[in-house]
């Protein structure tokens, strides 16, 4: 079977800078990428409605301000990226305490995202993750596996891919096992 890859996709709204506008923003999220019909896990969609309220939460707690956000699909991941335009130092992701009552956003983006980052933008800075695909935690080797744990066509090696097929919905916590060689 042939599959097409999707042509890219992208939507731009602003979040006003009000906390309580970030629920909403989640949902917009979801929602734009369920119309597209991303072929994502319902679990995936889940990742990526909690760290987009993670991230934009950040924007708009930290700035004071509001933020741009752009969600944006290239056939194999969902890319958002939420950008204020409060200059200064770019976010690092730090401990938090056990009683601490925030300080772990970055944290969960740093677990779940497949990739994320931050970069300076002409007014400010831009948080962006990616997610999709398989599970992050297949896609990033740890660093304590060596390199010939994921050599290319290295014998009867399989790893599981949680992929749904374009257009279809996974069940709630179904989570079918794809062998990947």
């Amino acid at each position: 079977m042939t599959f097409r890859t999707p042509a890219p996709k992208s939507s731009s709204f602003r979040v006003p800078p009000d906390i309580r506008a970030v629920p909403s923003a989640r949902r917009r999220v979801v929602a734009i990428v369920r119309d597209w019909n991303v072929p994502l896990l319902e679990d995936t969609v889940e990742t990526l409605e909690l760290l987009t309220g993670e991230v934009i939460t950040n924007a708009v707690l930290h700035t004071g301000e509001g933020c741009q956000v752009t969600v944006s699909w290239d056939g194999l991941r969902v890319r958002l990226e939420a950008e204020d335009t409060k200059g200064g130092r770019l976010p690092q992701r730090g401990p938090a305490g056990l009683d601490d009552e925030s300080g772990r956003g970055l944290q969960l983006v740093d677990g779940l995202a497949q990739a994320w980052g931050c970069r300076p933008t002409t007014e400010g800075k831009a948080i962006w993750f990616e997610i999709g695909g398989c599970s992050p935690s297949l896609s990033r080797p740890s660093s304590a596996a060596s390199e010939s744990d994921f050599s290319f066509g290295a014998g009867d090696a399989q790893r599981l891919v949680a992929m749904a097929e374009p257009g279809s919905r996974v069940p709630r916590g179904s989570r079918p096992p794809v062998a990947a060689t």
